[in-house]
């Protein structure tokens, strides 16, 4: 009764982040800027509690994958800080600081991510080819001056593409080396979310030709909020 309980608890904590993301991509469209933190940042609390109660339910062996998992949730709490702060400070010194610094606590957590796959399924050799994909397109991207970024964003966000193109090779390889199926797919469902709403996050950052939708913010902080619950929810079937 009690497991079952907690189980009814996942989901109420996942609809949470998701209403709280809906609440901070509303409070954006209308520059409620101190709202948006607000509702952003227990949106991600809320993906961190349900990394640590589906830790605590699963009984899971595997305690370096979840605590990882943790770990990468709590990193992305930390970059969300940052990046609404991005928004609500006026300084263009103070504002490009608070950006790499937030960019970089998500990088730590792509990261944890891809170490976490790849410690439990080692890459299969012929995959490691397409691990220049996403790192190869940006870069001709930057080359043929699509996006508005210098020498320092360039190197940055090429090591950043390579690290999500390692996450959803690790997520692929899961699904062919692992006999159960719930897990990889819930791992791979997360990263392609994960990267498409980063993706998305990044043309409009840096991409102003790009031509968004005018709801792009509501689908970036869904998606990515969406992956977090997944990553988070995927702790208790590894």
């Amino acid at each position: 009764m009690f497991n079952r309980i907690m189980e009814v608890l996942l989901g109420v904590l996942m609809a949470v982040c998701l209403v709280m993301g809906v609440l901070k991509s509303y409070c954006r469209n209308k520059e409620y800027l101190e709202y948006e933190l607000l509702f952003k940042t227990c949106g991600s609390l809320s993906f961190v509690c349900l990394g640590i109660l589906a830790f605590y339910i699963s009984g899971t062996d595997n305690i370096q994958y979840a605590l990882a998992v943790i770990i990468a949730l709590v990193l992305g709490l930390l970059g969300d800080i940052f990046l609404c702060l991005y928004d609500i400070i006026v300084i263009p010194k103070h504002k490009d600081f608070v950006q790499y610094v937030g960019v970089t606590f998500f990088f730590l957590g792509h990261i944890c991510y891809m170490f976490n796959f790849l410690s439990l399924a080692p890459l299969k050799l012929y995959l490691i080819p397409f691990v220049i994909i996403m790192p190869a397109i940006y870069l001709v991207l930057a080359l043929t001056k699509k996006v508005k970024t210098n020498t320092l964003q360039n190197v940055f966000l090429t090591i950043y593409f390579l690290a999500l193109n390692l996450i959803l090779l690790s997520s692929i390889n899961l699904i062919i080396v692992r006999e159960d199926t719930v897990f990889p797919i819930l791992v791979l469902i997360a990263s392609t979310l994960f990267i498409s709403s980063d993706i998305v996050l990044g043309l409009s950052w840096f991409a102003p030709s790009a031509k968004l939708h005018k709801n792009y913010d509501l689908y970036v902080i869904l998606s990515y909020f969406a992956a977090q619950c997944i990553y988070a929810i995927s702790i208790y079937f590894v």
